[in-house]
């Protein structure tokens, strides 16, 4: 097994004689091993425990990140508000009735 950065690593050959040595070792120990096919990384195994946490932090994260912007455009103030009305009525393509036929409205 060759390391790189003090990460496991295995070449595709390898990872198909030892594929369950290597489940084993990844549960036992956590650490992900990456599977190199020529020379470049191609995949990450993880055990199933690492997989979850990773994705429960991305989540945690995604949802920080959206109401972190959230709160900035809270806190830049309103901008303008254009009542519908003179939306429609300044360009017919805002209409949305205007887009359709006769027929498309009362199908």
């Amino acid at each position: 097994m060759m390391k790189i950065l003090d990460v496991k690593t295995k070449s595709i050959t390898e990872a198909k004689k030892e594929f369950s040595k290597i489940i084993k070792d990844t549960h036992e120990t956590g650490e992900p091993t990456f599977i190199f096919n020529h020379n470049k990384p191609e995949a990450v195994i993880l055990s199933n425990e690492v997989y979850e946490k990773l994705v429960k932090e991305y989540n945690e994260l995604e949802n920080k990140l959206f109401y972190s912007q959230l709160n900035e455009r809270v806190a830049a103030g309103p901008g303008k508000l254009i009542p519908a009305k003179d939306v429609i009525e300044s360009n017919p393509e805002h209409n949305p009735f205007t887009a359709f036929s006769d027929e498309d409205l009362f199908d």
